[in-house]
Formats: structure tokens, sequence, C-alpha cells
């Protein structure tokens, strides 16, 4: 009666496609973020006010990140602190948007944040 659409002629299971726009890299670092104000576009942040979260993957799109804080929501606006390398402290601040924020089990929030304002 209703037909699968994850299925080859043949009747095999297809892997689900994924539908974002970049390819996802996955991460692993250890990072920050920091959740922006309404109100203000732009401000000045020191590096105590950014709360740890680990990347778990990077696209050219956004980000997806593990937080041990789960004090976000769909629609803030966060900056996040992005590690260069490994055993270097540069690091780039970039500023995103949640689009997605669920906790799992152990009461970790994951949550996927869109880039916005990047340049070229």
């Amino acid at each position: 009666m209703f037909k699968r659409r994850n299925q080859d002629p043949d009747g095999q299971q297809r892997p689900r496609s994924d539908r974002r726009r970049a390819s996802r890299q996955p991460a692993g670092w250890d990072s920050g973020f920091v959740v922006m104000p309404e109100a203000r576009q732009y401000s000045y942040v020191s590096k105590s006010d950014y709360a740890p979260c680990t990347l778990r993957d990077l696209s050219m799109e956004g980000v997806g990140v593990q937080l041990a804080d789960g004090s976000v929501e769909i629609g803030d606006r966060v900056v996040l602190d992005l590690p260069l390398g490994e055993r270097q402290r540069a690091s780039i601040q970039l500023t995103g948007e949640v689009r997605h924020a669920a906790p799992d089990p152990n009461g970790v929030v994951m949550a996927g944040i869109q880039f916005v304002d990047v340049g070229a």
C-alpha cells in the first residue's frame, strides 16, 4: 500500500541524503560561545565571557556544537570563538544563529548554528 522512498528498485535500503548545502567535516575541538543580547549589534566580548562548548562538526555554512551549558534557544545570536589550530593560540570569532537545539539524555545540548554576517 505505502511505498518507501529510501529503497532501491531491488528493495535494498538506501542511506538518507544529507540536506545541507555544504558538506560537514568532523571537528571535536574545544571552543567557546557567548549569546549576544538582541538589542546590541556589536559589542566587546572578553575571553572570560565565553562559555565552553565542543565543535562536533564544521562546514562553510555553520557548525554543530555540544554545549554543557544549555542556555541557548532557537533564534539566538551567538558569537563563537573558534581555534585556528590545535597547538596555536590564535582563534577567529564568528557570529551565528541557533537553528536547532535539543538536549540529549544526559542534559547536554546539541545545537546547530548557521553562520551569519560572514564576508566573502
